[in-house]
């Protein structure tokens, strides 16, 4: 039996390994070492040894059911065999046998308990094989005439002539064939006159069936068992399950090292403290989990950065389970890893991933009603919404909801405790609001059909509205029953927002004062200061950077936040008038 210390220096290693692919070198057992290497994780480390084109640490000491995953998971381009970088892993474990030094015979022995007809359908593309009788020698003349526009190979059995289109694709078939017969030449032999007879179409639909059932012991698993894990768990019964008999302990993959985290996480401290038994059980279940979650994303299995991805999704969203298993209860903090570590035994990862899933899941059904409000959106989700509400509507209603990074560089990331759920909320209630104070009559009462009016409402944001309809009521001689007839500001207005609006490059009070009246008649006070610091910014900037010429007049082709006659010329083309 495995001691518990074994098991963490095991842990341990694997993770070194994982972080540092080249850490191989050091290792003096790496016949023992490498074999042990979980799927998922021998294949991150062969893509990283393959950039610093040292697979010879790996490959040579590889089980066939690890090179087997490696073809699998980049291999692979959704159903049909990628055969380019198919080839390149032929090529790889063919020389590393080569250079290696291994007997005859053990390259054989890989590809016989690989899947053989792996090797025979990435060869296949593109590859013409003629079948010689040794003896007749027209027969051969004929052959190499046939194909003399192409690369040829005639095999060291004298039995075939094989010809490839004459570049690196083609010659790795070569190649491979070249490694393959001189390691035994009754393997040559049966590889190509399998090349000879294979019915495509047939063998990779054989092959696609046999790597499905592989990927799904790995946590592929179809789309729709997949989606399951997108049905919340209540946390108060979660809290009341029953802790089931101790598992067997297992050496999994490394815990939560594979993709450094942010943040050191309520998750990783909890299994960080678990016996090494219990590491090792979690470890496996959380790589399946976050196979799971590709899956139920539709992500490609070899996709390196989808893979990452989902490791934090699947992080973040088990973190907040924790969070809200926890909530209400005020555990005294002594109490509380012990409480976790007893809830993750009784639910499983998966299961506190569902109860993670509880607020994300309210997160979504909230953006998902706000969308078809027709309020904020037009042909895309949050579209007619400024920055950062537009990206956070849009991310929102995803299967596994994202909170939008904000600053300049953009991008999403996990919702990962209950403070970034409190954040995605008032996201939302913001989004709610901007809409009210842009059409609701204690707002500024913009008629929504401005909105299909303009040349690209693509384009549009009810910033733009709001800003336009805050500047309007500032100009000279605006009553408010004019004020209230929503129009385009032109170039005139433009240059007298700039020079009396702007003090010391600065948006005068008088607007934000405006907004925040209006924010408290639709009852959203708690939302003002948002808004001025988003929307009144963008027209202080705006202002402060209008281009004129020698004249003074403003390049309205320069112009943008607010409504100007340059983007409403199809609305202006009906012949209707601005009032």
């Amino acid at each position: 039996m495995t001691s518990p210390a074994e098991l963490s220096r095991a842990g341990h290693d694997l993770a070194s390994v994982q972080r540092d692919p080249l850490v191989l070198e050091q290792r003096d057992d790496l016949a023992e070492f490498v074999p042990r290497l979980p799927p998922t994780a021998f294949v991150q480390i062969a893509r990283g040894l393959r950039e610093e084109d040292r697979l010879d640490l790996l490959l040579p000491h590889a089980s066939p059911e690890q090179l087997t995953a490696l073809l699998d998971l980049d291999g692979w381009s959704r159903d049909r065999i990628a055969v380019d970088k198919a080839r390149a892993w032929l090529v790889a474990i063919a020389d590393a046998y080569a250079a290696a030094g291994k007997p005859r015979g053990q390259l054989r022995n890989i590809i016989e308990d690989m899947d053989p007809e792996m090797w025979t359908m990435a060869l296949l593309p593109g590859t013409a094989v003629y079948e010689l009788d040794p003896d007749d020698v027209e027969q051969r003349e004929q052959a190499l005439a046939a194909v003399d526009a192409l690369f040829s190979y005639e095999t060291p059995d004298g039995g075939f002539i094989v010809a490839v289109p004459d570049n690196d694709l083609g010659h790795r078939v070569i190649h491979v064939l070249e490694r393959v017969y001189a390691d035994d030449l009754q393997t040559g032999h049966r590889l190509s006159l399998s090349l000879r007879g294979a019915m495509p179409a047939q063998l990779e639909e054989d092959l696609l069936r046999w790597r499905s059932g592989r990927l799904a012991d790995l946590g592929f698993v179809e789309w729709e068992e997949a989606m399951k894990l997108f049905r919340p768990l209540d946390a108060k019964s979660a809290r009341e399950a029953a802790v089931p008999a101790a598992p067997a302990a297992v050496v999994g993959e490394a815990l939560l090292v594979a993709f450094p985290s942010a943040t050191s996480g309520l998750l990783r401290r909890v299994l960080g403290g678990l016996g090494a038994g219990e590491q090792g059980v979690r470890a496996r279940e959380f790589a399946l989990l976050v196979n799971e979650l590709m899956s139920a994303q539709r992500s490609e299995p070899g996709d390196a950065k989808a893979q990452e991805r989902a490791f934090h999704q699947a992080e973040a969203t088990v973190s907040l389970g924790l969070e809200v298993l926890l909530a209400g209860l005020g555990l005294p903090a002594p109490e509380v890893d012990a409480f976790l570590a007893g809830r993750i035994a009784a639910l499983g990862l998966r299961g506190v991933f569902r109860v993670g899933y509880g607020p994300l899941a309210t997160l979504r059904k909230t953006a998902l009603a706000l969308h078809r409000e027709g309020r904020v959106s037009l042909t895309k989700i949050g579209s007619l919404l400024d920055r950062p509400w537009g990206p956070a509507l849009e991310s929102l209603s995803r299967w596994l909801p994202e909170l939008p990074i904000e600053t300049a560089s953009g991008g999403v990331r996990p919702i990962a405790g209950l403070r970034d759920v409190a954040r995605a909320t008032e996201l939302l209630a913001q989004s709610a609001a901007l809409a009210a104070l842009t059409f609701d009559p204690h707002g500024y009462a913009i008629d929504p059909q401005w909105v299909g009016r303009v040349d690209e409402p693509d384009r549009l944001t009810l910033g733009d509205l709001v800003r336009t309809a805050a500047l309007r009521r500032q100009l000279p001689g605006m009553s408010e029953e004019t004020a209230a007839r929503f129009a385009p500001v032109d170039a005139d207005d433009l240059a007298w927002a700039a020079d009396h609006l702007l003090v010391g490059g600065r948006l005068v009070p008088a607007l934000a004062v405006d907004l925040r009246k209006r924010c408290l008649a639709i009852g959203a006070p708690q939302h003002a200061d948002a808004f001025v610091s988003a929307v009144l910014l963008r027209l202080e900037v705006e202002l402060g950077a209008l281009e004129r010429d020698d004249e003074g007049a403003v390049d309205m082709t320069r112009v943008g936040g607010v409504i100007t006659p340059q983007r409403i010329g199809v609305w202006l083309k009906t012949g209707l008038s601005a009032t």
